[in-house]
């Protein structure tokens, strides 16, 4: 997954992040908020499940988890606005 630098002119938080959702042969992936860290994280929101057969045909499913900081393991997560507020100050954060 690739990822961009975004940077809060205001307070100076940076990270790198997707910017959106992104997946991979086995996670898709969304931005999203961490209140408790009061940061931005890319948090896994499903994950391949191979295997499953219909027809005698395999077939991927994708099975949504609940999201997770990868800091903290809070569940309180929110999206990022796609006006990508600061997480700290509430500044509008470039790319």
């Amino acid at each position: 997954m690739e990822t961009k630098l975004y940077h809060c002119p205001s307070c100076g938080y940076r990270v790198n992040a997707i910017g959106g959702t992104d997946r991979d042969g086995e996670v898709r992936c969304k931005t999203m908020v961490c209140p408790t860290c009061h940061a931005v994280v890319d948090a896994v929101v499903a994950r391949l499940v191979p295997g499953e057969t219909e027809f005698g045909i395999p077939i991927d499913r994708w099975h949504s988890v609940p999201a997770r900081c990868p800091h903290c393991d809070g569940g309180a997560l929110t999206p990022w606005p796609l006006d990508r507020p600061c997480p700290r100050c509430g500044g509008e954060m470039d790319s």
